[in-house]
């Protein structure tokens, strides 16, 4: 029997399985059968919630020092020969058109959390941007997602973690810990179990007596074949954003549809998502995109995600509705939850993302979080 069931095998339950490893603990992975890839694999790899400081204090912890978090996880991985490393991580910045009132609240952000900014327009930053006045934060970045939970699950295999390909249809709760049931009547029992299973977390959920504030979320993106360095950083804007491939592949996103947990691409999302690449960069206009695909964010009414244990439930803990941030907030939120579980001091007050604060109470400003 193993130490740990993660219900879930998105980069969350990845890097949980990767922090508890870290920890001594045995982890089997339990993760559905799909023909469609995962939010974690259909997302863009930002390394920064978009505008950062419209976020709580909350979100900024989760997410301020990610990018040197991947190096580190990384560089773990590449000690035990794990493939394919290399190359992941595009360290070229990140560049936020943004001016007025709303520049001088990321100056004090940057300055209080002490992020690297400098003032510099679109122009300035990529000479065929079509964008306007903004901030260049130069140590922040992407990550490549489908290569990085290729490269978590070879570490994993490598580190002794079970891989159980299985629809869970539900969570039974014992003194400590429970059973974790599938829908083809397989059953496995620990007395720690994590759910991170994203967009699917409330259907697991309800039956343990909790209500959660989360919702599917579709989005579509699409990426572009184009030379390498022609987009040297990320370029954000309020319409959308440019993320640069260390290849030249250049991603243009994304959609937004709350509530629609289909995963294929619509001829309407291409549309909107060609316009809006002409828009960013003009050359993009006479391009056609190589690749166009959608994914199923896991909503959540709150700009935190929820960590911690389920109330009422001893040994079933949670990581749940990081939305849009799964990929910054990840690593984070995946040390938090160890600690959790293993009784070590969090390194961060872990009240703010409980479990029993399932509310609205910290509905970020964003833009993109309300459109």
């Amino acid at each position: 029997m193993s130490d740990v069931l993660v219900v879930g095998g998105g980069v969350v339950g990845l890097l949980c399985a990767f922090e508890l490893t870290q920890r001594g603990r045995r982890v089997t992975i339990i993760d559905s059968p799909s023909e469609y890839p995962p939010a974690s694999w259909a997302g863009g790899g930002i390394l920064s919630p978009l505008y950062a400081w419209r976020y709580c204090d909350a979100m900024t912890r989760l997410s301020v020092d990610a990018f040197s978090r991947y190096q580190q996880i990384l560089a773990e991985c590449d000690s035990v020969s794990t493939p394919d490393c290399n190359g992941l991580l595009h360290s070229g910045g990140l560049w936020v058109e943004t001016a007025g009132d709303d520049a001088v609240r990321a100056h004090q952000w940057a300055q209080r959390w002490q992020v690297p900014v400098q003032a510099m327009s679109a122009s300035e930053q990529m000479r065929e941007s079509a964008a306007g006045a903004g901030l260049l934060f130069p140590t922040l970045g992407n990550i490549r997602n489908p290569g990085l939970l290729k490269v978590l699950r070879a570490y994993l295999r490598r580190r002794g973690v079970c891989f159980q390909s299985a629809t869970v249809s539900k969570v039974l709760p014992a003194v400590s810990g429970g059973k974790v049931l599938a829908a083809d009547g397989r059953q496995w029992q620990s007395d720690t179990i994590v759910i991170s299973a994203g967009h699917a977390a409330p259907d697991l959920l309800l039956p343990l007596g909790l209500t959660m504030p989360l919702f599917p979320a579709k989005g579509e993106m699409l990426l572009y074949r184009m030379k390498p360095g022609q987009v040297p950083a990320v370029m954000l804007t309020e319409r959308g954003y440019l993320i640069p491939r260390q290849d030249g592949s250049v991603l243009v996103g994304s959609t937004l549809r709350k509530g629609d947990r289909t995963t294929y691409p619509t001829v309407a999302g291409r549309y909107q998502l060609e316009r809006l690449a002409a828009s960013l960069w003009p050359e993009l206009a006479s391009c056609s995109p190589a690749f166009h695909w959608a994914g199923v964010r896991p909503g959540c009414e709150r700009d935190i995600p929820f960590i911690g244990q389920v109330p009422g439930a001893k040994g079933v803990f949670a990581a749940l509705g990081h939305y849009r941030n799964g990929l910054v907030a990840a690593p984070a939120s995946a040390e938090l939850l160890a600690q959790l579980i293993t009784g070590e001091l969090p390194f961060t007050d872990p009240r703010p993302y409980s479990l029993s604060s399932a509310s609205s109470s910290s509905r970020s400003s964003s833009s993109f979080f309300n459109r």
